[in-house]
This record gives C-alpha cells, sequence and structure tokens, in this order.
C-alpha cells in the first residue's frame, strides 16, 4: 500500500466543499524513487445556503449514449451496456473532458492508480473491449496516434 502525501496550492475556507473527485492534469515522474507528482483539479463550489436542495448529480448525456455515475452504468440506445470495473471508469474519465487527448501514462494513473511505462499497453486492450462493447458508439473513442485517446461526443 502507497502512502500519499496531498499538497493543496488553492487558498479556500475549510467549509468549502469539493464537488468532484478530480481530473489528474499531469503525472511527472519523481527520478530515483518509484514516486511520481500527480496534479489534479478540483471543482470546488460556493458555501451553499440551508435552504437551498443539495444539486444532484445528473447522468452525463452524449446523445443516446447515458453514463450515469450514480448507478455506474451504461446506456446505449436505452439498453444497458454491461462494463467492467475499470472499463465504466475508462469511459467516464475520457467522457468527462470530450476532445481532450490522454496519453497512456494520464490514464494509467487516473484509471488503475500506476504511474510507469509498465502495463501502459493494458490501455489499448481496455480501449478494445470498451470499443467492442459500444458497438456503434466505439467511433467516438479516437486513437490519436503516437499520443493516446480522445472521446469525442458526436462521430465524425
Amino acid at each position: 500500500m502507497s502512502q500519499a502525501n496531498v499538497i493543496d496550492f488553492v487558498p479556500r475556507p475549510a467549509h468549502e466543499p469539493i464537488v468532484d473527485d478530480g481530473t489528474v492534469l499531469g503525472v511527472i515522474p519523481v527520478p530515483g524513487t518509484d514516486s511520481a507528482l500527480v496534479i489534479v483539479s478540483h471543482l470546488v463550489t460556493a458555501p451553499r445556503t440551508e435552504s437551498r436542495a443539495e444539486p444532484e448529480l445528473a447522468p452525463r448525456r452524449r446523445d443516446d449514449l447515458v453514463i450515469d455515475r450514480d448507478t455506474r452504468t451504461v446506456r446505449l440506445d436505452g439498453a444497458v451496456v454491461e462494463l467492467t470495473y475499470r472499463e465504466f471508469e475508462l469511459l467516464d474519465y475520457l467522457a468527462a473532458a470530450p476532445g481532450r487527448v490522454y496519453n497512456r501514462k494520464q490514464l494509467m494513473a487516473a484509471v488503475w492508480d500506476r504511474y510507469g511505462d509498465d502495463n501502459a499497453r493494458t490501455i489499448d486492450v481496455h480501449i478494445l473491449r470498451l470499443r467492442r462493447k459500444l458497438g456503434r458508439h466505439a467511433e467516438r473513442i479516437i486513437t490519436v496516434r503516437n499520443v493516446g485517446y480522445k472521446y469525442q461526443v458526436s462521430p465524425r
């Protein structure tokens, strides 16, 4: 089990909530160690008054592809698609920032919590399986040659 040290560079009141788990912006290996610096962004909200209701996290809707984080389900044209834990995490991570290209190291850090080049081809295998399960929506996951992968909302 690895130990994580967190340094928060954004000054904010202690009561201000973080509303997401963060997006990995970069992974920088620390030379001579088994450690890496992981740069993560977090969205914050303004403090709520007691009269306001807690906001609901709506399912992410991508045309006829729906990714629902709360129930951890993916629906295509209304039908549930059976995904493994990692397949769901990978699709959800890519779909969170449509158009943004992620390299294999970033995806390994974000979805597998691993920071080296070892097993980076695991991403390729999971992308292949995910595309097969997405059927006609497979073209939403784009390969960017010599870089990695991105998600696009509407097909080419």
